[in-house]
């Protein structure tokens, strides 16, 4: 086999390690009501094989930049997506639901690692000012994985068994690991410094705690003792996290980075973009599943066209967009249109056609595209090579953070709002009111994204595009 120019070569071996990694993110929901009648036990019991997964894959990224610099980027990234493809052979051949909680988390751990370590070794192939490009690539798959999962969790749910849910993982991770092997090269920095144990422990600690007290607060409450102490005690992490961090000459997580302007204003239109993307669409599977019973198959190619509209924009208009005017006006552009497009789910009632949620959901991709494909080709253009993969652990750590904010916000307001009955078939028009409550959550988070952008500037970034005109 021809070994290809090597930074299609980065781009081919990192496009299948976070297509495995995020579809199997997805694919997982469908299957949690048939994991419970396998194993015989409660829904929320059956919770712990999405939980467990989001607690170590947030407590792995933390380290990740440090781990690239000290091992290079190829070693780590291979190994996790190792961990990550044996830990779903484990899971599909578990035996007990103990069992598969614990291979879930060992397959976090692999995922927390791949993306923040990928994208650094991605980013660092790629030089500025075709930057666009990469991000193109990885923008495309980002948001097509996450819209296949509910359609093939729902197919093999259906038609074979859960159990094929992970062993779907096996191919694709055996094939990128094999190219990765035979492609990519062995690169470490000199200066990764000696591991800062203290900044692990805070970081690392402190975002599982975060996400867990997030991850329960809808059940539970925001006032149970379990959400407050979790919770609260991750933001006293955070807190003596940062105090150690600044005094550390060689921090696990360097805030330090924040001061960039470029860097700190994107990663805050990042926050509230985060949070009402992903919220919005756990909010829409329930909404399909739950109130209209649609199945999980009927309701992943309902949300599908978001997909489309992502990678139509991307691999049609993006690159040429961006190149001509540079990310901030197709980042205002983007977060208005996600915001409108979010905002409208708040009118659905209960015979909404497909149709129409479908084109909502095809406009809603063509926004997101915009505003991902200016992140990912922005974030990183004034952080020195060297910097990389510290910039991208904490740009996956603050996204990480956000996602469990914005569905833990949207779960709440649900709760809230729902019927004592539910949010059933039965529950009506009240069940209704609950969602559009959701919904509203949602498009409001992603209103202060809008302002976000209008910091963002060009002259940051114009290394990344080539249009002069497309200044400030």
């Amino acid at each position: 086999m021809r070994t290809p120019e090597y930074k299609v070569a980065v781009t081919i071996v990192y496009i299948g390690g976070i297509f495995v990694q995020i579809l199997d993110s997805t694919v997982v929901n469908v299957a949690l009501p048939s994991l419970a009648e396998e194993f015989d036990v409660a829904v929320t019991d059956v919770e712990w094989v999405v939980i467990g997964f989001g607690l170590t894959l947030a407590a792995a990224i933390p380290a990740a930049g440090w781990l690239g610099d000290r091992f290079g980027p190829k070693r780590v990234f291979l190994s996790a997506l190792a961990v990550f493809t044996v830990a779903s052979m484990l899971c599909g051949g578990a035996q007990s639901l103990d069992q598969l909680v614990a291979f879930r988390m060992l397959q976090g751990l692999g995922a927390g690692l791949i993306m923040p370590v990928g994208s650094a070794m991605l980013f660092r192939a790629y030089p500025l000012n075709e930057r666009a490009v990469a991000a193109n690539a990885v923008l495309s798959v980002a948001v097509i994985a996450p819209a296949v999962g509910p359609v093939l969790g729902g197919l093999i749910v259906e038609t074979i068994s859960w159990r094929w849910i992970f062993f779907v993982n096996l191919p694709v991770g055996i094939l990128a690991l094999t190219l990765g092997l035979l492609w990519l090269k062995d690169e470490s920095e000199a200066n990764a410094g000696s591991f800062d144990r203290w900044g692990f422990v805070l970081s690392s600690g402190g975002l599982a705690l975060f996400v867990y007290g997030l991850s329960v607060a809808p059940d539970r409450g925001w006032t149970s003792p379990v959400t407050l102490g979790t919770g609260g005690l991750g933001l006293v992490f955070f807190v003596a996290l940062v105090v150690v961090e600044l005094g550390s000459d060689a921090p696990i997580l360097d805030l330090r980075l924040y001061g960039e302007r470029l860097f700190r204003s994107i990663n805050v239109v990042g926050v509230f973009l985060y949070a009402g993307f992903v919220s919005q669409i756990f909010m829409l599977t329930l909404y399909l599943q739950r109130l209209r019973g649609f199945s999980a198959l009927e309701a992943g190619l309902t949300q599908s066209p978001q997909a489309v509209g992502v990678f139509l924009f991307s691999n049609l208009l993006g690159g040429r967009l961006y190149q001509a005017y540079g990310p901030r006006r197709l980042l205002v552009v983007g977060t208005v249109g996600a915001t409108a497009t979010t905002l409208a789910f708040a009118l659905v009632d209960l015979d909404t056609s497909i149709v129409v949620i479908g084109g909502l959901m095809f406009g809603r991709g063509v926004a997101m595209g915009s505003c991902f494909l200016a992140l990912q080709a922005a974030v990183y253009a004034r952080v020195s090579s060297a910097d990389t993969a510290k910039a991208t652990s904490l740009f996956n750590t603050q996204r990480q953070a956000s996602t469990a904010i914005g569905v833990a916000v949207v779960a709440t307001v649900l709760s809230v709002l729902a019927p004592a009955a539910g949010v059933g078939p039965e529950s009506g028009t009240d069940g209704l009111q609950a969602f559009r409550g959701a919904f509203l959550a949602s498009g409001l988070m992603l209103m202060p994204a809008i302002l976000a952008a209008g910091f963002v500037r060009n002259a940051d970034a114009a290394a990344t595009f080539r249009a002069p005109q497309a200044a400030d």
